[in-house]
């Protein structure tokens, strides 16, 4: 029998109103990779949107801790700072 991969869900989370699924990452890929988890995600979301911005828990909720190392199952939103400006 194979585990279920548990994927960490992001959302681009354009303002209060405006949130959509952007981007599903396997925990697996991200304890793999990453050192700073929430750091990582951060990461990966400027180099697709072009725009710095903060990792969330909720919408509307403050920044997570950057420098937890421990990332939960579940959904995070990405808010960004600045104008995105996505590569086609």
């Amino acid at each position: 029998m194979t585990e279920i991969e548990t994927e960490i869900e992001i959302f681009l989370s354009i303002d209060e109103a405006q949130t959509t699924s952007f981007l599903s990452i396997p925990r697996s890929d991200i304890e793999r990779l990453a050192v700073s988890p929430f750091r990582w995600i951060r990461y990966v979301m400027f180099a697709i949107c072009g725009a710095r911005g903060d990792l969330r828990t909720t919408p509307n909720g403050s920044a997570v801790d950057y420098e937890n190392t421990e990332i939960a199952n579940g959904e995070y939103y990405y808010r960004p700072s600045g104008k995105l400006s996505f590569c086609v």
